[in-house]
C-alpha cells in the first residue's frame, strides 16, 4: 500500500517542485525604498518617481518574468545582489568595483551634478563654489554619507581620501538631520534634497551650492547579480532600453521632475551622450 501511494504522489510532488524551481527562476525581486522624486512609495504621488516610471516600462516589457516589488533600505538590496540572489535594483551607478558583484544596464536616467546642501541661514557659511575635500577635511563640520552609495567618480574618491564618520540608510533620516541641525551640510542631489525637505514641511529651507570638484553628469542604470541569471536579465533589460529611450514618452519620464533649467541640461546631453553611452 505505501509503495503505491508513494508510486502516485511522488511524480506530483516533483512535478510541484519543478514548478516552484521555474517559477522563482523566472521573478525578479526589484529592491525598492522611499526617496522621491526618484522613488515615491508613500502619498498620492506613490509610484511616479523617476525610476518607478522606468521601472514600469521595463516591467510591461519583459512579460515572461514575475515582477516583485520589495520595499528595502538600500543597503540591502545592494547585499542581496552581491550574494546572487533574484534581485535588481534600477537607479545604480556602475563603478569599477561594483562591476565585480554585478551586471549593469545601458543607462536608465539622468543625474545631474551633485552638489553642497545647507540650510538657508548658514548660506553665509558656506559661499560658493565650495571645495568638497576641503569641507571633508574640516573635521569640525559634520557630515553623513549613505551606506554602499556610489556618489560620482570624484566624490567617491574624495570620500575615500576623507571618509564621514557618520552614515545612513535613508535619505529622509540625513535630511530630517540637516534640518534639525545635527549635520552641517550634505553632499546630495539638489532635486532630492529639495524634495524631501518639502515632503517633511520644510519647503525652500535647504540650498544647493556647487563644488569646486564635483560638476559631472552621472547615469543610473539596472543592476543584477553577477550570475548567469542576471546576466540575463541584463540582456534583456538592454533590448527594452535600446527599443525605448529614444521615445517621447521615455524621454518625458527622464525629465519629470525637473526644473525647466535642469531639462534644458538634460536635452543638451540626452541624445548625444545619454543615448551612446554604452
Amino acid at each position: 500500500m505505501l509503495f503505491r501511494v508513494l508510486h502516485y504522489f511522488l511524480p506530483l510532488l516533483l512535478v510541484s517542485l519543478l514548478s516552484q524551481a521555474a517559477l522563482a527562476a523566472d521573478q525578479i525581486i526589484w529592491g525598492k525604498h522611499h526617496v522621491p522624486p526618484y522613488m515615491i512609495r508613500e502619498g498620492a504621488l506613490a509610484n511616479q518617481g523617476i525610476f518607478d516610471l522606468t521601472l514600469n516600462v521595463l516591467k510591461d516589457h519583459l512579460p515572461q518574468y514575475e515582477h516583485m516589488e520589495l520595499a528595502a533600505p538600500f543597503p540591502r538590496v545592494i547585499s542581496e545582489i552581491k550574494r546572487g540572489s533574484h534581485w535588481c535594483y534600477i537607479g545604480t551607478l556602475k563603478t569599477p568595483e561594483r562591476e565585480g558583484d554585478g551586471y549593469f544596464s545601458l543607462p536608465t536616467s539622468i543625474f545631474l551634478p551633485l552638489r553642497i546642501i545647507v540650510r538657508r541661514d548658514r548660506v553665509a557659511q558656506f559661499q560658493g563654489p565650495q571645495s568638497l575635500q576641503a569641507l571633508l577635511r574640516n573635521r569640525q563640520l559634520v557630515t553623513s554619507v549613505m551606506r554602499n552609495r556610489s556618489y560620482s567618480p570624484t566624490v567617491d574618491r574624495l570620500l575615500a581620501a576623507y571618509p564621514p564618520k557618520e552614515f545612513y540608510s535613508e535619505q529622509a533620516e540625513a535630511i530630517s538631520m540637516l534640518l534639525a541641525g545635527r549635520l552641517d551640510y550634505m553632499i546630495e542631489l539638489p532635486l532630492l534634497a529639495s524634495d524631501q525637505a518639502r515632503l517633511m514641511g520644510h519647503p525652500g529651507e535647504l540650498v544647493a551650492i556647487p563644488t569646486q570638484e564635483a560638476d559631472e553628469v552621472v547615469f543610473n542604470r539596472v543592476m543584477c547579480p553577477k550570475n548567469e541569471w542576471g546576466r540575463k536579465v541584463i540582456a534583456q533589460v538592454n533590448i527594452v532600453l535600446n527599443e525605448n529611450r529614444d521615445k517621447p514618452y521615455y524621454r518625458s519620464i527622464v525629465e519629470k521632475w525637473h526644473d525647466p533649467a535642469s531639462v534644458a541640461e538634460i536635452r543638451k546631453i540626452y541624445d548625444t551622450v545619454f543615448l551612446k553611452t554604452p
